[in-house]
């Protein structure tokens, strides 16, 4: 055997794959410069077009658009027998939700805090984690939570808290079993969604955007179902979801 031909052979070897390694690295980080550049274009963009259509911006625009899968959702129910453990909670069964009366109300003492608020409604309900409060939605007799997938809010299982005379007197929640689908891809960024609805009239000239969020939704009210990527708008008080895949807005919710 040829000691000296081997070395050098593994020399080489050695050498094309540190550059083989280091053309991906560059490739990796050449890619997430153009698409902080892409998002910043956007941005710059979208402020001009925006100007020129007499639209308000009023929010700040997520600037992430990470890899995303579909969610299958299954509707299970929460057992209103598991509840009977709990004292002080009275639960009844309705369609695709929870509804619990709590007995005597859990009094509110100052300023009203909703991630406060959950932590101490917390133990009279189940999977109180897994939930985010919707600070734009909530109002001074309802506060509003959605269950979370990744962080991400899942816009058709909400948890609604009812407030009355200073204090939480119940709740409704909806609760699914969440899985991701094959085939994760990246999103559009928020500022595309936005043109896709001011493209297609649905917000028009004098208008203000007020949220723009991230999260998943269905357009079907269904035990099982599949549920998109999607950014939530909301403009003059209405709200609309764009499909984070294809720019596409999605239907209201149709109630099967």
């Amino acid at each position: 055997m040829d000691w000296s031909k081997t070395k050098t052979i593994l020399i080489w070897a050695f050498l094309l794959l540190d550059l083989f390694l280091g053309y991906q690295v560059y490739v990796t980080r050449i890619s997430g410069w153009s698409d902080q550049e892409l998002t910043r274009t956007d941005k710059g963009e979208m402020e001009m077009y925006l100007n020129q259509q007499n639209i308000t911006l009023a929010t700040e625009v997520p600037q992430e658009t990470p890899e995303m899968s579909k969610l299958q959702a299954e509707y299970l129910g929460i057992n209103p027998f598991h509840m009977k453990e709990l004292p002080g909670v009275k639960a009844t069964m309705e369609k695709m939700a929870l509804s619990a009366e709590l007995i005597p109300p859990i009094q509110i003492h100052g300023q009203i805090v909703p991630n406060e608020l959950l932590r101490q409604l917390g133990p009279l309900l189940m999977y109180a984690e897994q939930y985010t409060a919707d600070l734009y939605q909530s109002n001074q007799s309802r506060l509003l939570y959605w269950q979370t997938y990744e962080k991400m809010p899942v816009f058709v299982a909400p948890l609604e808290v009812s407030l009355d005379t200073g204090g939480i007197s119940g709740y409704r929640q909806t609760y699914f079993q969440l899985r991701e689908e094959d085939g994760a891809r990246q999103v559009i960024s928020g500022y595309k969604a936005i043109r896709s609805l001011v493209e297609k009239q649905i917000i028009g000239p004098g208008e203000r955007i007020e949220s723009v969020s991230l999260g998943y939704y269905g357009s079907y009210d269904a035990d099982i179902q599949s549920l998109a990527p999607v950014w939530r708008v909301i403009h003059d008080g209405r709200l609309h979801f764009v499909n984070a895949f294809t720019g596409a807005v999605e239907r209201q919710l149709v109630t099967e």
